[in-house]
């Protein structure tokens, strides 16, 4: 049996997502053209998620959110991903998500590694996330340890097999002449090195010269010491067969625990967890630790098990191990590895379904966003090091999460010695050859959590970049369009004056953003098609610009950026509500706002209903909402989205026009593609908000 390919997990993904539509009664687009709609919630801690929080609000009450096909999230993203997941399996019913309970529960718990509530209190949690640390990290070191007690058994066992040292023309060795020449040899030639480096400071090779010949003299050192360390040992042959039955019962005894000491058991990974769940989580009841093949199932007769969109959560699966892996070529450091609730895996190693084999069917919910949210680990993707490799795996800064190979597993269940994979992350040995893998933040390698979806064909995707960018440098969205191109032959394509540079970078005379979100077309700029004539049954077909403009665009990427319009006024001091005004004044006594550093995920009341509020009204430009206050009437489809995304109609100002009414088409198909060009108008920016709203950033 072989891994299943990505083609076979989106189909059956897409049958039940066909279903859902069905029983849910939305239905959009045709057949033909399913229109796929999917939101991503990008990376960033604790500031994106409540960022998200605020967003996805917006689209709730509208009744947008519940019509997204799917929820793709990565890193901080996941972390309301994971509310919105738990939280709809209890209530049964999206119009209670985002409650005014939940929000104050969260706004109060912003602190979520080190809360201030409870019986311990702030300082309390804050020794317990000390001592669980130090804890962790003495857990994680029983794997040397054993390795080394296996070590030093069988050392005693074979020395004592050589007895006394039988070859006696060698003592010398172990003598005091020994002492001598060990420092006379290496030190006086690192003196004529120091000295010729001085005098001959330009030249290129003489330095390289003394390296290799010091390098000989280590090697020579590391071999006369491990002979006399075996073979000149005093007194080892005096131990008793007695004794080295003992030792030999604890070498086994430390070889049969290794296959116990599961770093995933043993790190700060379950800490984290626990966390996060006990802050996003902590609205799902018994659904809170939910295994991941539980979330979605749109054959279910049950409507909690269908009434979410089908969630993507988003990690990276890393790989630095290039020697002998065909997986590696072109320095290929990682890949896009996914845990869902039918399928988990990714393009290189191929994907198993998730019910059918051991550590993914005991997968949890809680677990697979906080994989995906492992910033700190040995293995980082894109930003691998084997020195900070070394370092994180001797400090325990390891969040990753070790999972069976799909290459390996549908042949037979991994059977694991766990201490040799904390040398794997010591000297940066991961690789996709190995029984078990190594996955991590998904920012490690796509920070908008944007990429599936458009592997899945989304006919609208909308990605809110929450990453931290004080320089609106833009790198998280250079990223995943470089990637859509060169990898799956997309070009993201910003309408002219669409440009995130241009709308959303605030200049320095005016500090403040011009608007908060851009609107891209995709092209398809080239494709594989099957072809049973070449070598490897594929063909390129590479599309030119004139091709491309033929064709049409196959969907619309909405492009959201946390950032900040300027204020209008200031509160009326009299009435202020003090969350409300705080927020006002957050931004001037914190000027990077909305771009904190991610290091700080520690968000007091304040500081946590600033970003919530930003993502509120971020959510409510982009929609074209101007009072987030006012009751809310007919709700808008995905095809008034579109037509508000492609044709600036907005569906909340006024009733969309029928093509017979007005001269602006209503949709794509009604004047097709080649007339698009000519009628489409893109989407001014919002005005600005009612005096209800205007202080809210």
């Amino acid at each position: 049996m072989k891994p299943i390919q990505c083609k076979e997990v989106i189909q059956k993904e897409q049958e039940h997502l066909r279903l859902r539509r069905q029983k849910l009664g939305m239905e959009h687009g045709t057949a033909e053209k399913p229109n796929w709609f999917g939101i991503a919630l990008s990376g960033g801690g604790i500031r994106s998620a409540t960022i998200n929080l605020g967003f996805l609000k917006t689209l709730n009450k509208y009744g947008i959110l519940q019509k997204a096909d799917y929820l793709s999230s990565v890193s901080g993203g996941g972390y309301t991903h994971s509310y919105v997941q738990g939280t709809a399996k209890v209530t049964k019913d999206f119009s209670k998500l985002f409650s005014t309970e939940h929000i104050e529960a969260m706004r109060e718990h912003g602190e979520y590694m080190v809360p201030h509530t409870g019986i311990l209190g702030k300082n309390g949690n804050l020794t317990l996330l000390i001592i669980a640390f130090v804890v962790s990290w003495l857990m994680s070191l029983v794997s040397p340890i054993i390795v080394g007690g296996i070590l030093y058994c069988l050392y005693l066992i074979g020395a004592s097999c050589l007895g006394e040292n039988p070859f006696t023309g060698l003592n010398f060795l172990a003598g005091q002449e020994m002492s001598w020449w060990a420092l006379v040899i290496p030190g006086g030639l690192l003196a004529i090195h120091f000295l010729v480096n001085i005098i001959l400071n330009f030249n290129l090779g003489i330095s390289k010269v003394f390296n290799r010949l010091e390098s000989v003299i280590a090697g020579f050192a590391l071999i006369l010491y491990a002979w006399v360390v075996i073979v000149g040992y005093k007194g080892i042959g005096n131990i008793s067969l007695d004794d080295k039955v003992t030792y030999g019962i604890i070498a086994l005894s430390l070889f049969f625990i290794g296959f116990f000491t599961n770093p995933n058991a043993l790190s700060f990974h379950r800490y984290y967890r626990k966390q996060l769940a006990d802050l996003f989580l902590r609205f799902s009841g018994d659904f809170n630790n939910m295994r991941m093949e539980q979330v979605f199932d749109a054959k279910s007769e049950d409507l909690k098990d269908y009434i979410s969109p089908y969630p993507l959560i988003n990690t990276c699966l890393n790989l630095m191990n290039p020697l002998k892996d065909e997986a590696f070529q072109g320095t290929k450091t990682s890949d896009y590895f996914l845990l869902s609730p039918f399928y988990c895996g990714s393009k290189l190693v191929g994907y198993v379904p998730t019910d059918r084999y051991f550590d993914y069917q005991r997968m949890t919910l809680p677990a697979a966003v906080t994989i995906s949210a492992a910033a700190v680990n040995p293995g980082m993707g894109i930003y691998s090091n084997k020195v900070l490799s070394l370092l994180m795996t001797i400090f325990n800064f390891r969040l990753g999460f070790w999972i069976s190979n799909p290459l390996i597993l549908v042949k037979a269940r991994a059977i694991v010695w766990w201490p040799l994979y904390f040398f794997y992350e010591l000297l940066g040995r991961i690789g996709s050859r190995k029984k078990m893998i190594n996955i991590s933040d998904g920012g490690h390698i796509e920070n908008l959590g944007a990429y599936e979806l458009l592997r899945r064909g989304c006919r609208l995707i909308i990605a809110v970049d929450a990453g931290e960018d004080h320089i609106y440098s833009f790198a998280d969205l250079n990223n995943f369009i470089i990637r859509a191109r060169n990898e799956m032959g997309l070009e993201i394509r910003f309408r002219p004056n669409e440009q995130p540079e241009e709308l959303i970078r605030p200049r320095p005379s005016q500090v403040y953003s011009a608007k908060r979100y851009a609107v891209a077309d995709i092209y398809k700029c080239w494709e594989e098609q099957d072809d049973p004539n070449e070598p490897d049954g594929k063909k390129i077909i590479n599309y030119s610009q004139k091709e491309r403009e033929e064709h049409g665009p196959v969907g619309t990427f909405v492009y959201v950026k946390s950032s900040v319009r300027a204020p209008e006024g200031k509160p009326d001091l009299d009435k202020r509500d003090e969350l409300k005004y705080g927020t006002y004044k957050y931004k001037i006594y914190h000027p990077d706002f909305p771009h904190e550093p991610t290091s700080d995920q520690f968000f007091d009341k304040i500081q946590w209903e600033a970003y919530f509020q930003l993502g509120r009204y971020i959510g409510a430009e982009m929609l074209g909402v101007t009072d987030l206050e006012a009751a809310v009437g007919d709700k808008p489809t995905v095809e008034n989205l579109l037509e508000w995304f492609d044709y600036g109609i907005n569906f909340f100002e006024e009733k969309p026009p029928t093509a017979a009414e007005s001269p602006v088409p209503t949709s794509r198909d009604a004047v097709g593609e080649e007339g698009f060009e000519s009628f489409k108008q893109p989407a001014e920016a919002a005005p600005a908000e009612k005096e209800e709203v205007k202080y809210q950033m």
